[in-house]
């Protein structure tokens, strides 16, 4: 998939298939990877689709599980 062409929700469903967990820190996205790494398309495909990732992604939790 071409990352200009992608919408966010395809963006959601590739970083899931990767094994990538998204959320939001302020302005920020937050990605977490089991390998460490992306793929340079879907690191593309998330700066194309940041403003509207950021708008609709819960917010990163900073307190502690009890």
């Amino acid at each position: 998939m071409n990352p200009a062409t992608m919408n966010p929700l395809q963006v959601l469903l590739l970083c899931w298939a990767a094994g990538a967990v998204l959320s939001r820190d302020g302005d920020f996205l937050h990605v977490e990877t089991s390998s460490g790494s992306m793929p340079p398309e879907l690191l593309d495909a998330l700066r194309a689709n940041k403003p509207a990732l950021l708008a609709i992604l819960p917010a990163r939790s900073t307190e502690a599980a009890p």
